[in-house]
This record gives structure tokens, sequence and C-alpha cells, in this order.
């Protein structure tokens, strides 16, 4: 789990809502957010946490960032489920996470097109 310095205005900006700037600012963002919503999670709040994500990956995602993403999505349910013990959040995490597997997907099979495929 990345930890955001208290020192750093970081922390306040994220739970404000500001965009992620890397995966663990991402991670700290939604374990937080999950960490405070943790007894009344809903529809909304996936919605909320799909955001965060969006926002960090950007208008033109790249490799980079697919894989940042998918590696805090992993770790932050990971930690999820060893803290929180909520397996409803824990199946949001999942469930956000599936649903770029689509667009992951086109994105490699765009990038196979353009560099070749793995030989």
């Amino acid at each position: 789990m990345p930890y955001i310095s208290r020192d750093d205005d970081r922390r306040e900006k994220l739970r404000n809502g500001e965009p992620a700037l890397i995966a663990g600012e991402l991670n700290y963002q939604i374990f937080h957010y999950i960490k405070h919503n943790n007894k009344k999670l809903d529809r909304v709040d996936k919605l909320v946490i799909k955001e965060y994500v969006d926002q960090f990956l950007g208008k033109n995602p790249n490799y980079q960032r697919y894989n940042d993403m998918t590696g805090c999505l992993v770790r932050c349910a990971k930690e999820i489920y060893r803290r929180l013990n909520n397996k409803e959040a824990l199946r949001i995490v999942w469930e956000i996470m599936d649903s770029y597997d689509g667009e992951i997907a086109k994105y490699e099979d765009t990038k196979i097109v353009q560099n070749g495929d793995v030989e």
C-alpha cells in the first residue's frame, strides 16, 4: 500500500478528487475512498471509483497507464480484503478492473497491427 506523506498536500488534493498522477496515488485515492465509505457502498460509489480510474488513464492511455491501473487495482483489492474485509468493495474493484478488458484488448490489437506481433 503506497503511503503519501502527511507533509505533502497531495493527500488533500486526492481526497478532493484531483486526478492521481501515478499508480501509488490512484491506489491511495481508491483505498481512502473505500475505507471512509466502507459501510455504505453502492452503485454511486462504483461510479466515483471508476471516475478516479478514468481520470488516471486520461484521454489517450498507453500500455504503461493500463498496466499501472491494473496493478493498482489488484493491490488495492488485496489491501481491501486484508484490512477491511469488505467483500462488496472487493467485488466493485474487480468489476471495475474487468470492465477495462475490452478497451485494453482493442489497444493491444491496434499495437499488434502497428508494430507486429510477438514472434
